[in-house]
């Protein structure tokens, strides 16, 4: 991922001492081309500025600059990195060289000099955004949502910044704060079909299906072709339990879009719910001959399977979702299971170990591969699953009743 870049254009200052009449004409020179758009020939006259007034970091920051509009990056960095050499207090070219810094992808150093930048100049909206999109791009969205908090502040009505807000507070897992920001982001800009999908999954997410369906149904009024939009007020509709508009949701638009792999997928689910597992198996299997890496399909299709009593297929299914994802711990685990009952020991053992191994905050594979054990005679490990699985429901509980006396 790549931080948006944003280069701040500024007017140089020659300081008296180095105002000879050559240099300013070579300034005078440099400011000209570039209002005609000729950044090469203003690179060349600012160099040549720079050759008479090597001191100047403004002039080196002034070179970066133009390096960086001709795409000239690693050279762009290293002008950038001689004015904060030559001025460490001057914040834009500690900005310019932090934007560089993300331009490579170099997200420590990026945020460093990003860092810098705000800490000399705190109310520079370009500086707290861009320092807020570099912690994003990092994986720190804590920190990312406290620096684009501060450029809301800054610039209260801009409507994208409180969009990128709201992503950071989602991905932090601040489900809250993100439905507020992202509330925010299309208030400011009823028109963005971009902060109103996102408004629209934050209250799908926090299962306010009702205010999702509106928001989606805003976006299809602007735009009715957004199959995401309707895709989501499908996803809505089985949030609420309302299997038959999600079930007319879905093969509407399937009807329009018949090679959505996802949309089969989720007509599958709603038909599932319903119970109707003969018109569902097709769906999911239309999804995965649509889309043959889709893991959820084949993990879905082999739970059906796995409810009317076929282990051959529901084996079948769930060995194509843990080769597809092999971190799947629910399909790792109903493959154990199924394994199982079907009485083939030694590769349900080896289904349920990975399941503890990936899920060991679930208390099921533990009490599966404890009966497991127990069949092939192993009582001492199965004495130690099931007790280790009595250990695990047990701290659930005490999370769960935590948080209920929190409320």
């Amino acid at each position: 991922m790549k931080v948006a870049c944003c280069i701040l254009l500024f007017t140089v200052v020659i300081s008296p001492a180095q105002n000879s009449e050559k240099l300013q004409q070579r300034v005078a020179e440099g400011r000209a081309l570039m209002a005609k758009g000729d950044a090469m020939g203003a690179l060349d006259a600012f160099r040549k500025a720079t050759d008479l007034a090597p001191e100047s970091a403004e002039l080196h920051d002034q070179v970066g600059f133009l390096l960086a509009v001709l795409k000239r990056n690693a050279e762009a960095r290293e002008e950038f990195q001689k004015a904060v050499a030559l001025n460490d207090g001057y914040a834009v070219a500690h900005y310019h060289l932090g934007v560089a810094y993300c331009l490579n992808e170099d997200y420590s150093h990026c945020i460093s000099e990003l860092q810098k930048a705000a800490g000399l100049d705190p109310k520079s909206f370009a500086y707290r955004s861009h320092l807020g999109d570099a912690f994003s791009a990092a994986g720190r969205y804590a920190e990312a949502a406290t620096e684009l908090e501060a450029a809301t502040k800054l610039q209260p009505d801009n409507a994208d910044v409180w969009n990128r807000l709201g992503a950071a507070y989602q991905k932090a897992d601040d489900l809250a704060h993100a439905v507020d920001a992202y509330r925010h982001a299309s208030q400011l800009n009823p028109g963005s079909l971009d902060a109103r999908n996102n408004y629209g999954l934050m209250l799908v997410q926090t299962r306010e299906a009702d205010k999702a369906i509106a928001e989606f149904q805003h976006v299809l009024e602007s735009d009715p072709g957004n199959v995401n939009a309707a895709m989501n007020i499908g996803s809505a509709y089985l949030l609420k339990g309302d299997l038959d508009h999600a079930i007319a949701q879905f093969r509407a638009l399937i009807a329009k879009n018949p090679d959505l792999a996802v949309a089969h997928y989720d007509l599958g689910l709603a038909l599932k719910n319903k119970d109707d597992l003969d018109q569902a198996r097709p769906e999911f299997e239309k999804a995965i001959e649509l889309d043959p890496n889709m893991a959820e399909a084949h993990y879905t299709l082999g739970i059906s399977w796995w409810q009317s009593g076929d282990f051959d297929r529901t084996i079948a299914q769930m060995k194509d979702a843990v080769r597809l994802r092999p971190d799947y711990g629910e399909a790792w685990f109903i493959l154990g299971t199924a394994l199982k009952q079907k009485g083939e020991l030694t590769e349900a053992l080896s289904a349920l170990r990975e399941a503890v191994r990936l899920r060991p905050e679930d208390p099921g594979p533990y009490n599966t591969l404890g009966q497991t054990l127990r069949m092939t005679g192993d009582l001492e490990g199965s004495k130690a699953a099931f007790a280790q699985g009595a250990r695990v429901k047990a701290a659930k509980e005490a999370q769960l009743t935590d948080m209920m006396n929190r409320k």
